[in-house]
């Protein structure tokens, strides 16, 4: 029987995403059916189903493996420095190499603050308000929603041209629209 933790079943997955970002490419999410992924990734729909509540749910789990590949990564590398400039490029890289995933993703995202996963990001600002006397919860979360949105939307608006910026120069941009409080120490 193949339970939700052995290997054949997370490869099994593997691939459904895998076949899911490749149409992604080329087609707009609403056009995207669970057939078209069932037939892409070679499975049939009773295995996407012993996978996935639907496509949202694909997209809402691929999201959380993103994140967590993500998080390893900088765990990994252990030399940036929150809100510099060279830990947005960092996280830039990571967007452009999943960019018709951040796509869709973005352009489906109505609601501010995302606080699952974001935690720290959270807990950091929060240290550095405090440090500047900004002890009031609601106001702390008010400087965590605008470094979201505006982070977001510029991550939205540079997928939305396909990344043609480089990395470099929207870390730059982001750099320069963030708080002084966020970035010093």
């Amino acid at each position: 029987m193949n339970k939700k933790n052995n290997h054949r079943f997370r490869e099994t997955e593997i691939r459904m995403q895998t076949a899911m970002l490749e149409i992604m490419k080329n087609t707009e999410l609403k056009k995207i059916t669970v057939k078209k992924i069932c037939e892409k990734a070679g499975v049939n729909r009773s295995t996407f189903y012993a996978h996935f509540i639907d496509i949202y749910d694909m997209l809402d789990k691929m999201q959380i493996e993103l994140r967590k590949e993500l998080l390893e990564s900088y765990k990994d590398t252990g030399k940036y420095t929150v809100f510099s400039q060279e830990s947005f490029i960092f996280f830039l890289k990571h967007i452009k190499k999943h960019k018709y995933f951040y796509k869709i993703n973005l352009s489906t995202r109505n609601t501010f603050p995302i606080q699952d996963g974001y935690e720290e990001v959270l807990n950091i600002i929060k240290s550095r308000c405090e440090k500047h006397g900004i002890n009031n919860e609601e106001e702390i979360l008010y400087y965590f929603i605008y470094f979201q949105a505006g982070f977001t939307m510029i991550l939205k608006h540079w997928v939305d041209t396909d990344c043609i910026a480089s990395e470099e120069e929207i870390a730059a941009i982001i750099k320069k629209c963030i708080p002084n409080i966020f970035t010093e120490i």
